[in-house]
C-alpha cells in the first residue's frame, strides 16, 4: 500500500511543482530586462549561435540543422553555455557526427528549440519544443532546470531570439521512448522478435502522421511537393490506442508496467499454449489460425500494463487498468480488471488483494508518467487474461441451432423460458451468551443470496439444454453448474416447509465442439464426450451428477438456495477466443426413469455454467493475501 501511495504522492508532488513554478509571476529578477528585447543581432539565429554559444552551433552545424536556424522562419533558441556539455560527445576533431544522428538532433538539438519568438518576461511561459516535448520559461530566469544567463538574454535576430543558458536541458522520455531505451540495454537473446519493444514498434502498427498545420514549409520542389523545414508528425500506434493507452503522447500521464524482453516471452508463450486453433475449422487462407494465435497471445501479453492517472481519481483505493475502460478488448467487466483494492468489499469473491505496484520495484519518472521496468510480470496468467468464464442461463445463452423448432442441442423443453432474478434473504435468531455461558439476548442476522435462473420445463420425458460457452481458451477448466432447488420456484413463502419440493436434479453433462453450421468437429467423438462426477455416487453410474436438493442451511442455520454442483476437470485441445461462428457446448440433460421421477426432477432451474480456469503454473496464494477461500463450494466435492 505505501509502495503505490508514495508513487502517486510523487507524481503529485511534480504535478504541484510545475504549476508554483508556471504561476511565480509577482517577482521579476531586476537583472532582467522587462520583456522587450533589447539586445540585437544584425543575424540570423545561427549566426548569432555561432558568436554567443560556438560549441553548440558546431553540434547543430554538424547535424545538418543550421539551415533551419538560417532560413526565414522564425525560432527561439536556448543555447547551453560553452563547457557545460562534452563537445567531442558529438563532433569529431574535424566537425564530423560521433553520434546517432536522429537521436541528436531530437534529443539535444530539438530540446532547446521551439517555434516563434519567446522572450524572457515577467510572466511565466509553458510551449512546446521542436521535439514536441513541454517546455517553460519562468519569469526568475529559468528554462526548465536551466538557469538563463543574466546578460545574454533575449537577443532580438532577424528570424527569432536567442537566450544563454548555464547547462543543457535534460531530455525526459515519454513512456514510449522508454519502451524502446530498455529495449535497447535488454541483453536477452530473441528480442527482436519477441518483446513488447518488437510488438509495439513494428511499422504495421507505429505509423506517424504529418500534421501540415503545425508544420513549416519553404516553396516546393520541382515536382510540386513541399519541401518541410519542420514537420510536426503526430505518432499514431494503432495497439496502444486499441489499449486506450497512448503512451506518446506528451500531454497524457500514466503508469505504465514495463516488461523486460524475457518477461514478455515467457507470457507471450504462456498465452500461446493456450490458443492452440485448429486449422481444420477454418476454410480461409492458409495461416489465418497462426495469425490469430500471434495476434491474441501480443494482445494477452499486452493487457492490464497501462493506467491512466486521471482516471484512477480514486488510487488510494483501488487502481484500473485502460483495458478496465475498453470495451473493445472484449471484457466490459470490471471485476476483469481491477488488480488492487485495500477495501476487501469492493473485490469479487473469488479474487485475490494483489498489489501490484509493490511487485514491480522503483518507479522511474517520464515526461508523461510512471514506468515501472519489471523482469517478471507481477501478476499471473490467470489474473491477466486465462479468466473464469460465467455463463448465466438466459434465452440468448441457451444454444437453439437447427432447423425451425427442431434444435440440434436443446431438446425437450418449452421454447419460450421463464427467467427470474433477485435477492433471497434468510433470517436467523443468533443466541448471545454471558461469561458463565448462559444466553442473554439474541441477534437478527440476515444472509442475502442474490440468485437468477430459467425454469426448464419439460414438454415430456428428460430434458436437454446446450448452452454456448464462448471465448474458451486451450487449457484446463474446472466446471461447475450452479442451480436453485426445485421447490424455490414454488410460492415456498405460504408452504410449510415439510410440503416443499425437496426432490434433487439427476442428469448427466456432455462437452461439444461446434462449427458455424451446428456440426460437431475437432478432438470430439460425434455425440460429445460426457463428463464423469469426480466422486460418483454409485461407481456404476459415473457420469450422474445429482444436485443438493431438499432444504440445505449452513453453519447459522439460514437457509441456502445456490447449489454449485462440480462437473470435473477438463483439457480443451482447441481454442475458441474471439471466434462467434464456432465454440463450445456444454449440454446439461436430465436423466431419469418414469419409476424415479418421484425422487428426481427432471425440470430444473439452472442458474449458470462456470468455468475456472486450472492452471498449475500459478503459484498457490498465501493465506493472509486472500479474503476467503477462493475456490467454489460443491455439494458433491469438497477442495
Amino acid at each position: 500500500m505505501n509502495n503505490i501511495k508514495n508513487t502517486f504522492r510523487a507524481g503529485f508532488a511534480i504535478a504541484a511543482g510545475l504549476v508554483v513554478m508556471y504561476s511565480c509571476t509577482d517577482t521579476w529578477d531586476d537583472h532582467y530586462n522587462a520583456g522587450q528585447s533589447t539586445l540585437k543581432f544584425n543575424g540570423t539565429t545561427m549566426q548569432a549561435l555561432e558568436e554567443t554559444a560556438p560549441d553548440f552551433a558546431k553540434v547543430v552545424k554538424a547535424y545538418g540543422f543550421s539551415r533551419e536556424l538560417s532560413s526565414d522562419n522564425t525560432y527561439t533558441v536556448w543555447a547551453p553555455a560553452d563547457g557545460s556539455f562534452d563537445l567531442s560527445d558529438y563532433v569529431g576533431a574535424n566537425g564530423e557526427r560521433v553520434a546517432d544522428s536522429a537521436e541528436v538532433v531530437n534529443d539535444f538539438i530539438k530540446n532547446h528549440v521551439a517555434l516563434y519568438s519567446l522572450s524572457l518576461s515577467p510572466k511565466d511561459q509553458s510551449f512546446s519544443l521542436l521535439n514536441r516535448k513541454r517546455g517553460s520559461m519562468t519569469s526568475d530566469g529559468m528554462f526548465g532546470h536551466s538557469k538563463i544567463d543574466e546578460q545574454k538574454n533575449n537577443i532580438s535576430c532577424q528570424n527569432g531570439i536567442l537566450h544563454l543558458i548555464d547547462q543543457p536541458s535534460p531530455y525526459a522520455n515519454n513512456l514510449f521512448e522508454m519502451i524502446a531505451k530498455q529495449y535497447k540495454a535488454d541483453t536477452e537473446a530473441g528480442k527482436d522478435t519477441l518483446s513488447l519493444y518488437a510488438y509495439l514498434y513494428d511499422e504495421k502498427v507505429n505509423k506517424d502522421t504529418l500534421i501540415e498545420g503545425k508544420s513549416v514549409s519553404r516553396g516546393v520542389d520541382a515536382d510540386g511537393n513541399k519541401i518541410w523545414v519542420s514537420k510536426y508528425l503526430e505518432q499514431n500506434n494503432t495497439v496502444l490506442k486499441n489499449h486506450d493507452a497512448r503512451l506518446y503522447e506528451e500531454d497524457s500521464l500514466f503508469i505504465a508496467i514495463l516488461p523486460s524482453a524475457k518477461a514478455w516471452g515467457e507470457r507471450y508463450k504462456k498465452a500461446e499454449s493456450l490458443l492452440k486453433f485448429n486449422p481444420s475449422e477454418d476454410n480461409r487462407a492458409p495461416g489465418t489460425c497462426d495469425s490469430l494465435t500471434r495476434h491474441y497471445a501480443n494482445t494477452f501479453a499486452m493487457t492490464d500494463l497501462y493506467y491512466n492517472q486521471n482516471a484512477n481519481e480514486h488510487w488510494e483505493d483501488s487502481l484500473k487498468s485502460t483495458d478496465y475502460y475498453n470495451a473493445w478488448h472484449g471484457v466490459n467487466d470490471w471485476t476483469q480488471h481491477v488488480y488492487y483494492s485495500k477495501e476487501p468489499k469492493d473485490m469479487p469473491e473469488d479474487k485475490e488483494i494483489n498489489d501490484i505496484l509493490a511487485k514491480c520495484g522503483d518507479p522511474v519518472e517520464c515526461s508523461n508518467g510512471i514506468a515501472y521496468l519489471v523482469d517478471e510480470y507481477p501478476f499471473t496468467a490467470v489474473e491477466q487474461f486465462f479468466k473464469k468464464i460465467k455463463v448465466t442461463a438466459s434465452d440468448a445463452s441457451v444454444n437453439k441451432l437447427g432447423s425451425g423448432d427442431n434444435w440440434t442441442y436443446t431438446k425437450g423443453v418449452n421454447k419460450t423460458f421463464s427467467m427470474r432474478a433477485g435477492t433471497f434473504t434468510s433470517t436467523v435468531n443468533i443466541p448471545v451468551y454471558d461469561d458463565e455461558g448462559e444466553i442473554i439476548s439474541y441477534e437478527r442476522e440476515s444472509l442475502r443470496q442474490p440468485f437468477s435462473y430459467v425454469d426448464f420445463t419439460p414438454t415430456s420425458g428428460n430434458i436437454t439444454v446446450g448452452f454456448n460457452v464462448p471465448n474458451t481458451l486451450s487449457g484446463t477448466y474446472d466446471i461447475y453448474i450452479v442451480t436453485c432447488p426445485i421447490w424455490f420456484k414454488d410460492d415456498y413463502a405460504n408452504i410449510p416447509i415439510e410440503e416443499w419440493d425437496a426432490r434433487p436434479y439427476r442428469f448427466t453433462a456432455t462437452i461439444i465442439e461446434r462449427d458455424d453450421e451446428g456440426k460437431n468437429i475437432g478432438q470430439f467423438p460425434s455425440k460429445g464426450k460426457t463428463l464423469e462426477n469426480p466422486e460418483p455416487i454409485d461407481e456404476k453410474q459415473k457420469t450422474i451428477f445429482l444436485s443438493q436438493g431438499g432444504v440445505t442451511y449452513n453453519d447459522k442455520g439460514q437457509t441456502v438456495i445456490n447449489d454449485t454442483t462440480y462437473l470435473g476437470q477438463y483439457q480443451f485441445k482447441n481454442a475458441y477466443y474471439g471466434r462467434a461462428d464456432y465454440g463450445v457446448i456444454i449440454q446439461i440433460a436430465s436423466s431419469i426413469l418414469s419409476s424415479q421421477r418421484k425422487d428426481f426432477s427432471n425440470e430444473m432451474l439452472i442458474s449458470s455454467i462456470i468455468l475456472k480456469p486450472h492452471d498449475e503454473d500459478a503459484p498457490v496464494a498465501e493465506e493472509t493475501k486472500t479474503r476467503k477461500s477462493i475456490q467454489l463450494t460443491t455439494s458433491n466435492i469438497r477442495k
